[in-house]
């Protein structure tokens, strides 16, 4: 079985792709057999492909074994497949079983390319190949005789099988041009080769967040384009994500629900000039806490009950962190005003509030898709990485605090507040209401909130709509209390004078919301960028140039340091909290100086192609992000939402 999620939609094409080259096959290649003619094999109605059979020379040093090559020439749009085809086709093979003078022969592979047709994804070659043939002799004196056969299958939007037969007696070592040779030893260059150990060796593996992450430690600058994983039942497991310097090598696998111990992968390393290949056993393997300082294992290869309860409870949590601070008098006054409404209006009025939280985290769902059809990195929280939503939020958290102040009142168009009264009740008003906090809500992760906005945004577009939808019954669940139970708005007190005063303590919170907003929009507008400096003017935080330098923090690690990475952004309150309350404390700092740890800090509040991507290799969307690197963890140990110093110093301890 595959590793590899399908939606019902993929499933369909997967089927009809099956379906229509069974009866192109039935109908057409059965019907009209491709033959031959000289040396190539065509046919009169099709002419895709071309292949013959180049002769080579003695190669060897013991003179008994000769190269050859089979070339295949395909037409625009048709390939041929790998050793290893992938989802689908099957791989070239050659009988010699009717030849004579071969005591062995070995089809060789050229680097081959991945192929991604309705996200089935293949492995094989376009326009022109030679699969090199190593042909032992049995006796270098004699020549050689008999049929060698090969078999293939070539595909465009169906797929064709082909067969070609050659006469080995006509194998002439003189009769083609050099230029003939040359192409054969070409393509024999691209072949894999295996790594020595003392050249490639696994340096460290850990399991964490449905994803086995590899460092290798290489003693040449291997740098590949891409990278075949398969196991050693030769299944392929989707294309992993790495990066690699001189030194280091990182790569990240999915690896869903799958026993790891004892597990061989076979990796295959294709660069545009050489390939290589090396062989790993995961021994022992090490699976890192997860979510709350627990080792509980959420981790489900289907859309399960678990990551349910998990999306619900993030987004219960979400009313309770500190992202939420700007939103909070609005909450307040929407109570209090809903305290004078009679039962049933009171609601309807619920109702339309929790209809704008759903419809909101509708809408950021949509935008996810949207952003991921375009091939870019989807994180949460990005929203506030863009100038324009930070200007519509500016402008609007600016009005509410006026208007909370008195300076104003909101006359409109008589028409404009009909609609807005809807039935005279303001149910818009209430459901614009639920969109306003649940977008002001979002700028940061929390407990639970980045593990299902994880497998939501890792999985497929009903995985991103049904955890978002659930999230958002979280965040509304206070609300929800409300409509079952309505005699508990009675808690709240009645409008009095203390309304006035409480409206002005709101008013400054809204206002100090939109300084704040503010102060990001000049920040995403300016060339300041403060990615280096002192922790309260005592620790060194080290600058860290992903681009250059990817293996930084594994580096530290591997010479003996402790490295604690904080990437954080001006919109992340939580990211905010944490250093005020745990990270920039002076008994922290000492702790670091005490432990020589290396702080790196990285700002995430303008958009980052290279946060994004690290990001997403560690299976988070969204900060606050904390990891631990330590002589005993060269990947690292993520941390949870919520600092403490408690937790800080304990992580610190696990990686020493």
């Amino acid at each position: 079985m595959k590793i590899k999620k399908y939606n019902l939609i993929n499933n369909l094409k997967f089927i009809l792709f099956i379906f229509l080259n069974i009866i192109f096959i039935s109908n057409n290649c059965f019907s009209n057999t491709l033959f031959e003619k000289d040396r190539w094999l065509t046919n009169e109605k099709y002419d895709f492909v071309k292949i013959n059979l180049l002769s080579g020379n003695k190669h060897f040093d013991n003179q008994s074994t000769l190269l050859a090559g089979i070339q295949v020439k395909l037409s625009p749009g048709w390939k041929i497949y790998w050793r290893n085809p992938g989802d689908a086709g099957l791989p070239p093979e050659v009988d010699w079983k009717k030849s004579k003078n071969i005591k062995s022969l070995k089809l060789l592979f050229p680097n081959p390319k991945r192929f991604n047709f309705y996200e089935i994804e293949t492995f094989g070659y376009e326009n022109e190949v030679i699969f090199p043939l190593e042909i032992d002799m049995l006796d270098k004196d004699k020549s050689l005789s008999g049929i060698l056969e090969f078999n293939a299958q070539v595909c465009s939007k169906i797929c064709v099988p082909v067969k070609k037969i050659f006469n080995l007696s006509n194998l002439e070592t003189n009769s083609l041009p050099t230029s003939f040779f040359k192409k054969i030893e070409h393509f024999k260059s691209t072949v894999p080769v295996k790594i020595k150990d003392d050249k490639l060796k696994l340096l460290s593996f850990t399991y964490q967040d449905k994803k086995l992450h590899l460092i290798l430690s290489q003693q040449f600058d291997l740098k590949p384009i891409d990278i075949i994983i398969e196991d050693e039942k030769g299944t392929i497991y989707s294309k992993p994500y790495f990066y690699s310097n001189q030194d280091l090598m990182n790569i990240s696998i999915d690896v869903k629900n799958i026993k790891l111990d004892n597990k061989k992968f076979h990796l295959t390393f294709l660069g545009n000039d050489s390939s290589f290949e090396k062989s790993i056993i995961i021994k022992n393997i090490i699976k890192s806490d997860l979510l709350l300082d627990t080792k509980k294992d959420y981790e489900t290869s289907v859309f399960g009950f678990k990551i349910l309860i998990i999306a619900f409870l993030g987004g219960i949590i979400l009313n309770f962190m500190p992202c939420v601070l700007p939103v909070l008098s609005l909450k307040m006054i929407q109570l209090v005003n809903y305290r004078n409404v009679n039962k049933s209006n009171f609601r309807y009025k619920i109702l339309f509030n929790i209809l704008g939280i759903l419809t909101t985290f509708i809408a950021l769902g949509l935008s996810v898709l949207l952003i991921k059809l375009t091939g870019n990195i989807v994180g949460w929280g990005i929203q506030f990485q863009n100038q324009y939503f930070l200007i519509f939020m500016i402008l609007l958290t600016l009005m509410f605090s006026l208007n909370l102040f008195g300076v104003f009142q909101f006359y409109l168009p008589p028409k404009f507040l009909s609609i807005l009264s809807y039935r005279g009740k303001g149910l818009i008003e209430d459901f614009m209401n639920g969109m306003f906090m649940t977008l002001l809500a979002t700028p940061c992760s929390a407990p639970l909130v980045g593990t299902a906005v994880g497998f939501a945004l890792a999985g497929s577009n009903i995985d991103v709509f049904t955890i978002f939808i659930i999230m958002g019954f979280g965040l509304s669940f206070p609300l929800i209390i409300f409509l079952i139970f309505p005699s508990f708005i009675s808690f709240i007190p009645k409008p009095g004078n203390w309304l006035n005063t409480f409206k002005k303590i709101m008013a400054l919170m809204l206002l100090g919301t939109s300084i704040w907003l503010i102060s990001i929009l000049f920040k995403l507008n300016s060339d300041l960028y403060d990615t280096s400096g002192n922790l309260n003017n005592s620790q060194i935080i080290l600058h860290w140039n992903m681009e250059e330098d990817p293996f930084l923090p594994t580096k530290l690690a591997k010479d003996g340091k402790i490295v604690f990475l904080d990437i954080t952004a001006d919109w992340c309150i939580t990211c905010k909290v944490n250093k005020l309350l745990a990270v920039d404390t002076k008994d922290m700092i000492k702790f670091f100086k005490k432990n020589n740890v290396v702080i790196i800090k990285l700002d995430w509040t303008k958009p980052d192609i290279k946060i994004s991507e690290f990001l997403s290799s560690k299976n988070r969307y969204g900060i606050p992000f904390n990891e631990v690197y330590g002589p005993s963890e060269l990947y690292g140990i993520l941390l949870p939402e919520l600092l403490s110093k408690n937790i800080i110093k304990k992580y610190i301890n696990l990686v020493k």
